[in-house]
């Protein structure tokens, strides 16, 4: 909206500059001015527009935020790994592995989780949490760091 006002502006201030000076070359060298002002603005309105409609990962602060409630349950013998975060329009995705003792009952890592994930959405809210409960003594909670599992570990997984 600003920049229709800016254009008619630039029009009128053209016009009125070459009717007081009778300089012909004022008129383009404005219309050049109005001409990148818009340009400028259709720049910034695609970055901004485009940024909503692709997924990136949360900024920094926020992920340091939530790796600080990871670290108050530390000395707990909790673990944590595989923290992916991605954000799509004004919503934000969290997914984490929760490593905990073994010897654990499904009632005690279910309340862990869900008190992680309600920290987390206290400091961040419009955020979904996904956690992913594991046992910190068994080695193939430690081998799916990656987004996916290499196929042939998949494989004997299967097995």
């Amino acid at each position: 909206m600003f920049t229709d006002v800016l254009t008619s502006a630039g029009v009128v201030v053209g016009i009125f500059l070459v009717k007081v000076t009778g300089t012909l070359v004022l008129d383009p060298i404005v219309a050049l001015i109005v001409a990148a002002n818009i340009t400028w603005t259709g720049f910034r309105l695609l970055q901004e527009t485009s940024s909503a409609l692709l997924d990136a990962a949360l900024p920094k602060k926020e992920i340091d935020a939530i790796k600080s409630i990871f670290d108050e349950y530390k000395d707990r013998d909790i673990q944590f790994h595989a923290l992916r975060t991605r954000t799509a329009g004004i919503r934000r995705f969290v997914s984490f592995h929760v490593l905990v003792p073994g010897s654990w009952t499904v009632q005690q890592g279910h309340d862990l989780c869900e008190a992680i994930e309600l920290a987390i959405v206290r400091v961040l809210p419009s955020t979904h949490v996904t956690t992913h409960l594991e046992p910190v003594e068994d080695p193939v909670s430690w081998e799916d760091l990656e987004l996916e599992r290499s196929s042939n570990q998949q494989m004997q997984d299967m097995k």
